[in-house]
């Protein structure tokens, strides 16, 4: 196969970056997290399960094309109002374009991963590990 130039248009699209949703209502980990993240990835934050549900709808609702949807949707479990678990079931039941979109759920609460499954979430992954999160979206998404 020749450079991904000779590809057009979808030379360019595997060029591009992954767009990842990240979510947390600790500005810390938030932060933490996603200069972590933004050195292999497109990173866009939000600080609650309402305002990454916005995001989402805003997505779902731009009819100029799969370009603005998000490729991985990272969240954490235990926030304020909408939780981690709100966001997976509107990822996998409300969102049109993201339904086959994985979700990463953060805790530092015993969830088996069946459990999560259960809400949505590819998988379950404690909060703390940024070196774990990090492997785990790269084997999503390699090289």
């Amino acid at each position: 196969m020749g450079h991904w130039k000779d590809l057009g248009p979808l030379g360019k699209a595997l060029k591009m970056k992954k767009k990842i949703l990240l979510i947390d209502d600790s500005p810390f980990f938030l932060t933490a997290l996603s200069d972590f993240l933004a050195k292999d990835f497109l990173v866009e934050k939000a600080n609650s399960g309402e305002m990454a549900i916005e995001m989402l709808t805003m997505h779902d609702q731009d009819r100029t094309g799969h370009a603005g949807s998000f490729d991985l949707v990272i969240t954490d479990l235990e926030m304020q109002g909408k939780t981690g678990f709100d966001v997976a079931q509107f990822v996998k039941h409300k969102n049109r374009k993201m339904k086959f979109t994985p979700v990463i759920l953060l805790t530092g609460k015993n969830i088996t991963k069946e459990e999560a499954r259960e809400y949505g979430c590819a998988t379950c992954l404690p909060k703390t590990n940024l070196q774990k999160i990090l492997s785990m979206v790269k084997i999503l998404f390699p090289g």
